[in-house]
């Protein structure tokens, strides 16, 4: 656990993992405050390697978008392909384009164009990993999809123009997505203006 400045802040006496799961792991914390040392409270924290997603774009403008179901909220959301990054990789970019293969059978063309968003920590109060986006133009259908036994996934093609109606309107309502279109909007010196949504 990395040290800070901040005097405001809860410090470590113990920490204890309670759950192990596939994709992540539950951790009991135990702090002292540092304003009040007789203050004692547990914090739970969510543990899970660096997560990714990847915003495929056809030479058509389209973007390549994943339709799934998602237990927490019982329903369907309209996603960008991601997921886990390998942690035995330290190469995030390359785990979000095999994420991106494997769900949607799309593959980068050979004049392909690589773009790192940026990234942000998805839900600091209770995580400590990342999320990285990243954009990838052109791309095209090649495979068939490759899915975890867990997945259902549609593909569809959206076109890029339409990006901002759908988060608008709900469709796309899930915040990592917004949030990677968000950081596309803000990369126009690395997209050029025709891959802006």
């Amino acid at each position: 656990m990395k040290e800070t400045k901040n005097k405001n802040r809860w410090i470590t006496i113990k920490e204890e993992e309670i759950v192990n799961c596939s994709v992540l792991s539950i951790l009991i914390r135990k702090c002292q405050s540092s304003k009040d040392k007789t203050k004692l409270h547990n914090f739970y924290l969510l543990k899970s390697s660096n997560w990714c997603n990847i915003i495929p774009i056809t030479k058509d403008k389209k973007v390549v978008m994943v339709k799934q179901y998602r237990v927490g909220i019982d329903d369907t959301t309209l996603e960008i392909p991601g997921g886990v990054s390998d942690p035995s990789d330290p190469d995030i970019q390359a785990s979000a384009v095999r994420e991106m293969i494997e769900e949607t059978g799309y593959t980068p063309l050979p004049d392909a164009k690589y773009i790192p968003l940026g990234w942000t920590f998805p839900n600091p109060a209770i995580q400590d990993n990342k999320c990285y986006s990243f954009a990838l133009y052109p791309v095209k259908k090649t495979r068939e999809q490759k899915l975890d036994p867990s997945e259902m996934i549609e593909v569809v093609e959206v076109p890029l123009n339409e990006i901002k109606t759908k988060i608008l309107n709900g469709e796309i309502n899930h915040a990592l997505i917004i949030n990677a279109f968000f950081f596309l909007t803000m990369q126009e010196k690395k997209t050029g203006p025709d891959l802006q949504i």
